[in-house]
């Protein structure tokens, strides 16, 4: 397959604009891609986009004008029909969660497995794996309603892993979770990114930017700042220095 191709980024936005109805305009004339296995933070004050930046690559609606590139193909000339295919190649741990709750914590988790099709004695060994690392193997089987935030993020982002997607997509994924769960996370993510999932993640928390030496774009006002990683600045300091 073509996207499989290394120099094919699996994100690319040219010149893209987002706007609501007759509201201000949300993100303006974006231009970045994101290269495959990378792992990148997105940072900027409530309002910024960062909500609707990520529902853009998830497919969630189409920018106002401007082209993007998932994959490898361009989403204008993509019919909805097909949209679902590439969905499933994409993990999104969104912020209000998005669970079923008519279904326990297991199937939650499960559900992209029993869409791909995968075998049941495989898919309840890998569900309860996830769900001992994230801390809810005592709540498999309870349903949504009866849990608390935090315990709901944490099945937001095991089902968002479990598939292990070519793309990960979390908005604010530690926001609920205490120190040692978020730290859990984010050792989570960086696993998933040396096996080759491109990352991106929407966060306010600075300590976890801090902890983790990633690129990162910032938003404001809809314009996208990219900001090299720390040690990447310090790279290129240093050897500034020493000309």
């Amino acid at each position: 397959m073509q996207d499989n191709a290394d120099n094919i980024p699996i994100v690319d936005f040219h010149r893209v604009h987002l706007k609501y109805d007759q509201g201000p305009t949300v993100l303006k004339n974006l231009e970045f891609d994101l290269k495959r296995g990378s792992f990148h933070f997105v940072t900027g004050e409530s309002g910024a986009g960062k909500t609707s930046l990520l529902s853009l690559m998830y497919l969630d609606q189409r920018p106002t004008s401007g082209r993007i590139q998932i994959f490898g193909q361009d989403l204008s000339q993509v019919p909805r029909s097909k949209i679902p295919y590439l969905r499933r190649r994409i993990g999104v741990v969104f912020q209000d969660f998005r669970l079923l709750d008519h279904l326990t914590t297991f199937e939650n988790v499960a559900l992209p497995l029993w869409l791909a099709g995968m075998k049941e004695a495989e898919i309840r060994r890998r569900v309860n794996e996830m769900l001992m690392w994230v801390g809810l193997e005592r709540n498999m089987r309870a349903y949504p309603p009866v849990l608390a935030g935090g315990e709901k993020q944490r099945i937001a982002i095991a089902r968002a892993v479990i598939n292990r997607p070519d793309l990960l997509l979390a908005d604010e994924p530690t926001g609920n979770v205490d120190d040692e769960m978020a730290n859990r996370i984010m050792y989570l993510f960086n696993e998933l990114n040396k096996q080759g999932t491109t990352l991106l993640i929407a966060t306010h928390n600075q300590e976890i930017i801090r902890r983790n030496d990633k690129p990162r774009f910032h938003l404001s006002k809809g314009n996208l700042e990219y900001i090299p990683a720390p040690s990447q600045m310090y790279a290129a300091q240093t050897q500034g220095g020493t000309r």
